[in-house]
C-alpha cells in the first residue's frame, strides 16, 4: 500500500508539473484515474520483481506471475480506457499496447538495476570498513 501511495504521490506532482509546464488545463477526473491505473501497474511490477520476503520458492514464483499478470492487465486496462481513436481490437492499435507495456517494464527493470548497483556498493563499503576494522 506504501508503494502505491507513493507512485500515486509521484505521478500526481510529476502530471501537475507537465500540465503547468505545457498548458493551461486543469487536472480532471480522467487524468487521476490515469495516474491511479499506472501507480497500481507500477505496484504490481515492483511487487512481482522486487520480492523482499523470505517464501518459499513455489510461492515465491506464483506470486511473481500473478503480479506480473495483473500489472500487464492494469496497462492494457488503461490504454484500453483512455486511448483516443481506434480501440484494443483494431491491429494499429494493439502494437503500440504492447510497446507501452514493453516501455513500462523496462523502466521498471532500468530501476531494479540501478537500486541493485546502489545496494551492492554500500555492501562493497561495509565490507571494506570491517575488513580495515579488522586488521587494526
Amino acid at each position: 500500500m506504501k508503494d502505491l501511495l507513493t507512485a500515486c504521490g509521484f505521478l500526481t506532482v510529476l502530471a501537475a508539473v507537465v500540465l503547468a509546464l505545457s498548458s493551461t488545463e486543469t487536472i480532471n477526473g480522467s487524468l487521476f484515474m490515469q495516474l491511479f491505473l499506472g501507480a497500481l501497474a507500477f505496484t504490481c511490477f515492483r511487487y512481482a520483481l522486487v520480492n523482499t520476503y523470505e517464501v518459499d520458492k513455489k510461492v515465491q514464483t506464483i506470486s511473481f506471475y500473478i503480479c506480473f499478470i495483473l500489472a500487464d492487465v492494469f496497462v492494457i486496462l488503461w490504454l484500453w480506457l483512455f486511448a483516443t481513436g481506434p480501440r484494443l481490437l483494431d491491429n494499429g492499435v494493439l502494437v503500440p499496447f504492447v510497446i507501452v507495456i514493453l516501455v513500462v517494464k523496462t523502466m521498471v527493470y532500468t530501476m531494479m538495476h540501478i537500486d541493485g548497483k546502489r545496494e551492492a556498493k554500500q555492501l562493497n563499503q561495509k565490507l571494506e570498513e570491517y575488513k580495515k576494522d579488522g586488521d587494526k
